[in-house]
């Protein structure tokens, strides 16, 4: 009875010591502040602003746009009152999301002890606190790990109500459902797949108590009234979310095919490798090195908890761990595996480990072992591990990885823009322009730190290396190590004076302070660069089996024989030139109907003229392309079959002057 009396106070300090590992030294790891944690008090801020509308003029709305697509909910109306409060910070907004956690390791502790009833129910909190992937993401802003913490409350009020048999349980599970729909996409999936799963593994007590289910479904069909909002006013929307993440949901492929690669990306979700085991598969950012998703010792404890489970698979609720087990990995499935999508794993995965842990620990009492030291050293362990975990993370984990640019880490968002606010306090007059190229989304990151009216401004020095613009000596420039290089070998610059180097945590430089001013003959130069970007490229290609001479403006990516090997992933961009010009010269005529050309999903125009034997006047066709969230087929009719010579075709980005990068893919003659 001893231990038993030792479980709240275990709790209460398993929870604090959970709750303290999340906060400590936030601000500092993970050692980004992404703009997908910026982006929800940028948008409640905004939301507050336009007096509860989004950016579209809906009131309240289900979703919110994050990056040209509504996928944003409830982690944006979490954040309102935090902001309100306090404006923005990356401690709060941070702390808020981790805050919110609370709710899974709450949730995992209280089903331990109130449904499967075990002794070492508290160190359900401890178990999920030390999963490494858990760990990382419950301390940041992520929506993954809100959506996570909700439907660990979800399957805690669903089993309340399987075994206490009180409606209101069923009614606060729905609600957490819903939340766990609303917050990430993937969550809808998850959902899904749990509550058919669960109907149908409960299904006589359902109809047993159907009155209640009559209810329930009342419940639902409220919850549900947002969703339905917003599929009849924005219909498209989740067309295109699938599309920006680029899922093979709406590629040309078979039924078959779809089905295929949904089972191979579902089954690596429930491969134990790549939860236990340290993996590359996922980004840098999401990885704690050295570390798997979870501590590969735990796994003979999540395997034993798991037998258990299937031994007692007559009970409900060990039917519902392996239920979410298997949920688990399906809202990642509809497009690729990733660690964010696929975060929700931890919830059966920390019971089981805690039931695993529970199995061992009694066997060792019934061999006369004390259930008090049992349970202290148990707490011992695991709260050393906890605290291990946070100093490895704050000391070595700035130079776990070192690739600090785009690809990798994004690191700088704290840092740049805190010395940017310190130089507008000393001299308010300076012009600051902060290159975009190291974080996805500076735009709202520089929003996150700066108020609108701010004189930094976003930049980079390709528009000044390539067009003469405004520049004086209260410009400061802040450059990453590649951009100042080209900035230097341009050749277009002087008077370089480099006033601070910010470093990565590993000591190299990431961002070069500096001011300069163009060369004296600065007009003459970009002059006849443009000149020579007008200039075309001749090659000879083969073009459908038939030989060609083709000109082309001058390419910085791919090559010109791309837009002939029938492959759409294969590409063509210009250096600098809009339009991008490509001319066919035929030996022999070729008969054409029209022509097809793979473009980016921004508005495209093109320009196609056809060049006839003994028809001194070319024919000329012009079309638009509307902009799409994905890249498109843009064909041309030319009416009827002609014997051209000649084909001269211009692509033109409607959007971009020049210069600019205008990307081309296939052109198939028809």
């Amino acid at each position: 009875m001893a231990a038993e009396k030792l479980g709240t106070p275990l709790f209460g300090l398993s929870l604090l010591t959970y709750l303290s590992t999340r906060l400590v030294g936030l601000v500092n790891f993970p050692i980004y502040f992404f703009t997908d944690e910026a982006v929800n008090t940028v948008l409640a801020a905004d939301f507050v602003r336009d007096h509860f509308h989004n950016y579209d003029g809906d009131l309240f709305p289900t979703f919110f746009i994050n990056g040209g697509q509504y996928n944003l909910g409830p982690s944006v109306y979490l954040q309102i009152i935090p902001y309100l409060i306090a404006g923005k910070s990356v401690w709060v907004t941070r702390g808020t999301a981790a805050l919110a956690t609370l709710i899974a390791a709450i949730s995992v502790s209280l089903a331990l002890r109130g449904i499967f009833n075990i002794r070492f129910w508290w160190a359900g909190a401890l178990v999920l606190s030390v999963i490494p992937a858990w760990f990382l993401h419950s301390r940041t802003a992520f929506e993954t790990s809100l959506m996570v913490s909700f439907y660990a409350a979800f399957l805690f009020f669903y089993l309340l109500y399987r075994y206490r048999r009180a409606p209101g349980y069923l009614y606060i599970a729905l609600v957490f459902g819903a939340l766990t729909f609303y917050t990430y996409s993937p969550g809808q999936m998850v959902m899904l797949v749990s509550g058919v799963l669960l109907f149908i593994s409960d299904i006589r007590f359902h109809l047993k108590n159907w009155r209640t289910g009559l209810i329930g479904g009342g419940v639902l069909l409220l919850l549900a009234l947002p969703y339905i909002r917003f599929i009849l006013t924005r219909g498209s929307a989740n067309y295109q979310h699938l599309a920006l993440l680029g899922s093979y949901l709406i590629s040309d492929i078979s039924l078959l095919g779809k089905v295929q690669r949904f089972t191979l990306e579902y089954l690596k979700g429930l491969n134990p490798a790549y939860w236990f085991l340290p993996n590359t598969v996922d980004l840098s950012r999401h990885l704690m090195k050295g570390y798997g998703h979870l501590s590969w010792f735990t796994f003979p404890f999540a395997l034993i908890g798991l037998g258990s489970c299937l031994k007692h698979f007559r009970s409900s609720a060990h039917r519902a761990v392996i239920i979410a087990l298997l949920a688990a990995p399906s809202g990642a499935a509809l497009v690729q595996l990733g660690i964010t999508r696929a975060l929700v794993m931890v919830i059966p995965l920390a019971i089981l480990i805690t039931l695993g842990l529970s199995i061992v620990l009694e066997w060792l009492i019934q061999r006369a072992w004390s259930s008090v030291v049992l349970s202290v050293g148990l707490f011992g362990l695991l709260t050393g591990y906890n605290i291990f975990m946070l100093r490895d993370a704050l000391v070595n984990g700035p130079t776990w990885y070192t690739h600090y640019g785009l690809s990798g880490m994004q690191y700088g968002a704290s840092q740049v823009f805190g010395e940017i606010k310190a130089y507008l306090v000393r001299s308010p007059d300076t012009k600051i322009i902060l290159t975009p190229t190291w974080a996805n989304g500076t735009d709202v990151v520089a929003r996150f730190f700066l108020p609108d009216n701010s004189n930094a401004s976003l930049g980079g020095i390709d528009g000044y290396i390539f067009e003469h613009k405004p520049l004086d000596a209260n410009t400061l420039f802040i450059l990453t190590p590649e951009e100042y290089q080209r900035m230097l070998d341009s050749k277009k610059f002087t008077d370089v004076k480099i006033e601070k180097v910010m470093a990565y945590p590993d000591g190299s430089p990431g961002f070069y302070f500096l001011r300069f001013r163009y060369v004296d003959q600065i007009d003459a130069i970009l002059a006849a660069e443009k000149e020579a970007r007008r200039a075309l490229i001749s090659q000879d290609v083969v073009v459908a089996g038939r030989p060609a001479v083709v000109r082309y403006s001058m390419l910085d990516m791919g090559s010109i024989t791309n837009l002939f090997d029938g492959n759409p992933d294969t590409l063509a961009r210009t250096l600098e030139a809009n339009p991008m010009v490509v001319e066919l010269s035929f030996p022999q005529p070729r008969s054409l109907r029209g022509i097809t050309l793979r473009v980016g999903g921004t508005a495209t125009e093109v320009k196609v003229s056809l060049q006839m034997p003994g028809n001194g006047q070319p024919m000329v066709y012009d079309q638009t392309f509307a902009q799409t969230p994905e890249n498109k087929n843009a064909s041309i009719d030319f009416g009827g079959i002609y014997p051209v010579t000649l084909m001269h075709l211009e692509v033109k980005s409607i959007y971009d002057g020049e210069p600019a990068h205008v990307h081309l893919w296939e052109m198939t003659l028809r």
